[in-house]
């Protein structure tokens, strides 16, 4: 029985996305030898489908009677204790501590995350790492429909 959901877009950061708008000017610059008109209209363009693209594509995080992060989907019955990280712990789960046998969702410009033990014994899986912008609301929608 579902008893909280939880739905949570990974949008890419503003300055990514001023990074994509920077394109335009480079653009411009290799089109203009080709034709003014074609250039100045694509320099248009491709920023706004690259922003676009980057927007409609951010991975999703979905907690229902299944835990759906971009392309995983475990069953909340197979999930142990979540852990929320964020700074230093962190930094060393997502670098020279991650398990071979994990799957994960990390974004660097996402600032904490969680752990979630798989306790499924026929998983592979160690564990899932995700990167979230709220942890505590995760690991709490978790936590509820699990029970």
């Amino acid at each position: 029985m579902v008893t909280s959901s939880y739905f949570e877009r990974l949008y890419p950061s503003v300055g990514f996305l001023l990074a994509l708008g920077l394109i335009s000017p480079l653009v411009l610059l290799s089109l203009l030898p080709v034709s003014q008109n074609i250039a100045i209209a694509l320099s248009a363009l491709i920023p706004m489908g690259l922003i676009g693209l980057s927007i409609f594509s951010a991975p999703t995080i979905r907690v229902t009677d299944s835990i759906q992060v971009g392309r995983i989907n475990v069953p909340l019955t197979a999930l142990g204790k979540v852990n929320s990280l964020s700074g230093e712990p962190m930094k060393a789960e997502r670098g020279p501590g991650l398990s071979p046998g994990a799957q994960f969702l990390i974004r660097g410009d996402i600032k904490s995350m969680i752990k979630v033990a798989v306790t499924d014994p026929n998983d592979p899986t160690a564990y899932l790492l995700i990167s979230t912008r709220k942890p505590e609301e995760l690991a709490s929608a978790i936590n509820a429909n699990r029970s």
